[in-house]
């Protein structure tokens, strides 16, 4: 039974384990103190505070101190909340743990405000109504503290319990869950469809944040791998991952937008075996030293990791124990994952070098293609990073920013058409062939990946800006770039500063510029072609003749 009543200072008292009770409101003829029955008129029991509030007499009227102390306590609040409930009879025995954080907050309030009400009878009434008035505001702060106290013990709570794991009771929860998608989906809508639109530059708000906030992605803290390599441990999926380790996502989200590319991590890497990416911590150790850099450089004590074993619900080495709900998560994350390789505010981390006894390299697979060819592709700087033979021990960079220096890429690959990125793939399966191993681990992959490299090349066309310097193009690679440029609607900055483009290049991209209205500025400098006067030549009479700033033609 409930117990819902406003008490003296206008807050709510609910007890969800007390019995039910009849509350008396003032009336005529209905007193605030009522007799009590005449069994404890002979002193068997019955309230103390009405005991004590009847005369010596016994004729069962409040005494004068009574009345006093009752004028004294009503007079500053609704009379809608001037009632009696004897105290005894609220307090109920429960078992341990069982009382929710509203049960015992309201535990508390009752408990101070009955002696709240013995102060005003042992008073006579003679604390005034002001003085009243700032007891009962002192009484509504220290209320506000304590549940605010009580708040925090609770999420605390919540931090530290371990992941769900496949028991009874998740079981149960589970099958709630798939109760409500089928309901949803009986509405035509589904319970973790993302709304919002898929961004290379956008932080909150765009569909990757969306899917972070619902937990369809999870971010697992650095300090998860850190703790890992402390205790010989290779990291494990997602489902044996402590919710203490693993970001919650509007705080994530939250953070990205505030710091970008300082606080998120992508990281792609090969699998090493079928059952597990890392069973030997090849990976790990890496991994742990690059986040300690990484978080000197940005002076951050904490940052977000996004890897697939740890960030998406894995089916299992041996049976897919996943949920229904951890299923679908499962579907829209790994969809949209693969934009976190091409995020302009997304670090993302290469790990190419394996095992010797590994016979398929970075190199050799489709994944890997999709990935690196996302992270090249992608705008900004100081946010991708290629490590290859990298000793986790090694003392031999004198600080954090030395050492991502020597990881910075020394040659690029261009973005490729979803034509070209699908006779790149064929050409690394003839290799796989070669090898006697499959590109792909699964053969669905086969059509799943080139379907992924159409979706994000879709959103790279409508960029409105491109910058690929020191990336190592000769005049080769401007010629799969200019491809995909052709189609840019919105592209307004190209930059492509010291590569090795000459005459050749040049060539390209002055044919290319009469169909991009909206570009505005180009930058060569650096380039081969800025010491060939036929080169520069040629890019400003079309430059010129297409109306556009010369300053903003650097050659």
């Amino acid at each position: 039974m409930t117990i819902s009543a406003a008490s003296p200072l206008g807050s709510p008292v609910a007890s969800s384990s007390a019995p039910q009770l009849p509350l008396l409101s003032p009336s005529a003829s209905a007193p605030l103190f009522p007799k009590p029955p005449a069994s404890q008129e002979s002193g068997g029991g019955g309230s103390s505070f009405a005991r004590r509030s009847q005369s010596p007499a016994g004729a069962g009227q409040p005494s004068p101190t009574a009345l006093a102390a009752r004028a004294t306590y009503t007079s500053g609040f609704p009379k809608a909340a001037t009632f009696h409930v004897p105290w005894k009879q609220l307090h109920v025995r429960v078992p341990a743990g069982t009382r929710t954080l509203a049960q015992r907050l309201a535990d508390r309030q009752r408990d101070s405000q009955r002696e709240w009400e013995e102060t005003l009878e042992l008073k006579g009434g003679s604390l005034n109504r002001s003085m009243s008035l700032s007891a009962s505001s002192a009484f509504a702060k220290f209320s506000a503290g304590a549940a605010a106290k009580l708040e925090l013990l609770e999420q605390a709570r919540r931090e530290f319990v371990p992941a769900p794991l496949d028991d009874a009771e998740t079981a149960q929860t589970s099958k709630r869950v798939a109760t409500a998608a089928g309901s949803a989906a009986k509405l035509g809508a589904k319970v973790y469809k993302p709304t919002a639109r898929s961004s290379l530059t956008i932080t909150k708000g765009c569909r990757l944040a969306q899917l972070i906030e619902s937990g369809c992605i999870g971010l697992v803290r650095s300090s998860y791998f850190e703790d890992c390599e402390l205790h010989d441990r290779p990291f494990s999926m997602r489902q044996l991952i402590p919710n203490s380790f693993m970001w919650r996502g509007p705080e994530a989200v939250n953070l990205w937008w505030k710091h970008g590319k300082c606080f998120l991590m992508v990281v792609s890497y090969t699998w090493l075996s079928r059952d597990h990416p890392d069973p030997n911590q090849t990976h790990l150790r890496k991994l742990v030293r690059i986040l300690e850099e990484y978080k000197k450089v940005w002076e951050l004590h904490e940052v977000a990791v996004i890897l697939d074993y740890c960030s998406l619900w894995q089916p299992g080495a041996r049976m897919d124990t996943r949920t229904a709900e951890q299923k679908e998560q499962f579907d829209y994350g790994l969809r949209e994952l693969n934009v976190a390789y091409a995020h302009k505010a997304i670090t993302a981390v290469k790990l190419t070098e394996v095992p010797a006894s590994e016979p398929r390299k970075y190199e050799d697979r489709g994944w890997t293609l999709l990935e690196e060819i996302l992270i090249d592709s992608k705008g900004g700087d100081w946010n991708r990073w290629t490590f290859g033979d990298l000793d986790p021990e090694s003392t031999q960079w004198a600080d954090s920013v030395v050492f991502f220096m020597q990881a910075r890429s020394l040659r690029l690959r261009p973005p490729l058409t979803p034509q070209r990125f699908v006779q790149e793939l064929e050409s690394r399966r003839q290799r796989a062939r070669l090898k006697d191993y499959p590109l792909f681990s699964n053969e669905k992959d086969n059509e799943e990946v080139p379907k992924l490299y159409e979706d994000i090349y879709s959103q790279l066309i409508h960029s409105s800006k491109l910058a690929y310097e020191n990336a190592d193009w000769s005049d080769e690679e401007v010629v799969l770039l200019v491809e995909v440029i052709a189609r840019c609607d919105r592209l307004e900055k190209l930059v492509l500063n010291n590569n090795r483009i000459s005459l050749q290049g040049a060539s390209e991209i002055a044919k290319l510029i009469p169909s991009l209205p909206t570009l505005k500025l180009l930058a060569l400098s650096g380039n081969p072609l800025c010491r060939d006067p036929q080169a520069t030549d040629l890019l400003r009479l079309v430059w010129m003749r297409e109306k556009k700033p010369m300053r903003n033609l650097m050659l």
